[in-house]
């Protein structure tokens, strides 16, 4: 029979620990929701910013280095579980310059937010 070494107990504390952090992980990521923001500006969107309505501070752009062409549809999974914001402002910017806002959208309620010409700041 062979014996296991002192080295060997610490290592299942250690794998029990990343076990149960992949868990924790995995299980939060699937509370956050994803949300869907449809171009319908007429124009060419560069940027997109969402940002809880309480925040004084838009945040990295999360469309990184993809375009948002007109008509087309962005998936974005939110930060946070909807449970503790739910409430959200999302701002575009076009090839131009311009920007189009919608503020204190309710994302439980409608995570489907649809961008017009209208929209523009």
């Amino acid at each position: 029979m062979k014996t296991l070494g002192k080295g060997s107990g610490m290592k299942k504390v250690i794998l029990t620990g990343l076990f149960l952090f992949i868990a924790v992980f995995a299980i939060n990521a699937q509370d956050l929701p994803s949300i869907n923001i449809l171009n319908n500006t007429g124009y060419t969107i560069y940027y997109i910013y969402v940002s809880p309505s309480e925040s004084d501070f838009w945040g990295d752009d999360v469309l990184g280095d993809e375009i948002l062409l007109d008509g087309e549809t962005f998936t974005y999974q939110l930060p946070y579980p909807l449970s503790s914001v739910n409430v959200y402002d999302i701002l575009l910017e076009d090839e131009d310059g311009d920007s189009y806002f919608q503020w204190a959208l309710d994302l439980a309620r409608n995570p489907r937010i649809v961008f017009t010409f209208d929209d523009i700041y």
